[in-house]
């Protein structure tokens, strides 16, 4: 069940590191389908290995066989769990780091290049709700400054590194977004996600129109299953399964044995502890989640000052009774530990489960002033399912403590974001100042940074006054 817009259609592609039209990678006639609509040799469809989830890729660029990751439309250096490790992985000099976004991010400021990217309404585009909906979002305004919708970034990367079919043709043929949506629909066509029946004709002025939308549904598909027949005949079904308690994939035979074709299938499962407990040094359970005022990271809604008002700080929510047995009082300043790291916010009391602590997950470090570590994923643990690889970042073991108020300026907690976007900087700066001296360029003293810095001290320094 998907969480949000455009996440949907994000998986119909294969933007999550599987295929388009949710095809079976382990069924050579689905990677050979693939390969004859794109023009491609067969062997050049990856399809001898389980997709790359993101803690792998972690993993890889820890042992150094990833050194390049570009990053598009998220923010990890606040979402994802284990934020020591993530900076730590992120800002090693060995790495390439690519972000691309419609805003400065935690992660932007520790990347070597930014690629500046448009926002729905300054671009045209679909977009599929969980149930199945598609929409047009239509283009209202041009990008400000250099921002390019990913469209265009995308096909300009694909043109320069001259990515060619087997036929010596460009692999990216379309000039324009509704060509790019016609070859989708290619795509798509025969499997669940069946688009070819939709334009943005159809799509315009109304509600959207649910997939299947073909032939036999030409407006499109509002209940899906009523036949009782299922995806999940041997031959068209996206997967063969999976264990569900160690994640290993099951092959064609053991898919086969279970008689599949066309019936729902319900998998049960032993209940499993959590990863981590509670124990003596850290004896609370730890929930994350989300605040009804803010989106994910609050790249657009920390921005929003409406919102940002409404909702301005992180906090850390604690039943009355253990208030009561750490001493805390509402609006306290206390410490929040885990295995893995450190925040200091403000407390909360009452609402909560005995031995229960919650903390949004939006807070990061953009707009942060202060100096205190308080992204939640700061403590969290970077284990994931088997099956899905969704990483267990919304619970953990934690303990709290109060910070005596005669304290309270000094840092318990210290932010990392800004020293490791500094380090990146400063490793950024050597490197350029090398390949010019290769070029055999003069190094040039820059003022503009002093002088600007010094003008905004100034302004600071008036309005105290």
């Amino acid at each position: 069940m998907n969480g949000q817009p455009t996440a949907q259609n994000n998986r119909e592609t294969g933007c999550d590191g599987e295929y388009p039209g949710f095809r079976n990678f382990s069924n050579p006639a689905h990677m050979q389908e693939l390969a004859d609509l794109w023009n491609i040799d067969y062997i050049r469809v990856p399809h001898w290995n389980q997709p790359t989830h993101i803690e792998n890729m972690l993993k890889f660029i820890a042992d150094g066989s990833i050194e390049m990751f570009w990053i598009n439309g998220t923010n990890p250096l606040v979402s994802l769990p284990n934020l020591p490790m993530v900076r730590e992985l992120l800002t090693k000099e060995s790495l390439f780091v690519i972000a691309q976004d419609i805003f400065p991010t935690e992660t932007t400021a520790i990347a070597d290049v930014v690629l500046p990217a448009a926002a729905w309404g300054e671009k045209i585009g679909c977009f599929t709700n969980v149930d199945r909906t598609v929409h047009l979002s239509k283009k209202a305004v041009e990008p400000p400054g250099e921002a390019k919708s990913d469209f265009e970034i995308f096909c300009d990367f694909a043109k320069r590194m001259g990515f060619r079919d087997k036929d010596g043709e460009p692999l990216i043929s379309w000039t324009d977004p509704s060509e790019a949506f016609d070859a989708w629909k290619k795509l798509s066509k025969g499997r669940p996600c069946d688009y070819p029946g939709l334009t943005y004709e159809k799509l315009s002025g109304g509600s959207g129109i649910q997939w299947p939308c073909n032939d036999e549904f030409p407006y499109g598909k509002e209940r899906l299953f009523d036949d009782g027949k299922f995806f999940t005949d041997i031959d068209y079904c996206e997967s063969f399964g999976h264990d569900l308690e160690t994640g290993a994939p099951y092959t064609k035979n053991q898919y086969k044995a279970i008689a599949p074709a066309g019936r729902a299938i319900l998998k049960p499962c032993h209940y499993l502890p959590e990863m981590e407990s509670v124990d003596d040094d850290y004896p609370l359970q730890l929930s994350t989640g989300r605040r009804p005022l803010h989106f994910h990271t609050r790249t657009k809604t920390g921005r929003t000052p409406r919102l940002q008002q409404a909702d301005p700080e992180p906090y850390v929510q604690v039943s009355k009774e253990d208030a009561r047995k750490y001493t805390i009082s509402e609006g306290d300043q206390v410490l929040v530990e885990s295995r893995r790291g450190k925040v200091q916010v403000g407390a909360r009391v009452g609402l909560m489960a005995l031995g229960q602590v919650f903390i949004p997950f939006h807070f990061g470090y953009f707009d942060a002033h202060d100096g205190k570590a308080r992204a939640a994923n700061e403590l969290t643990r970077q284990q994931w399912d088997p099956v899905s690889k969704q990483p267990q970042l919304k619970s953990g073991a934690v303990r709290v403590t109060k910070i005596d108020p005669s304290d309270e300026a000094q840092l318990q907690a210290p932010e990392l974001q800004t020293a490791a976007a500094r380090a990146k900087e400063e490793h950024n700066t050597k490197q350029a100042r090398r390949a010019g001296a290769k070029r055999g360029e003069e190094p040039t003293e820059k003022f503009l940074g002093y002088w600007l810095g010094a003008t905004f001290a100034s302004i600071e320094t008036l309005r105290d006054i």
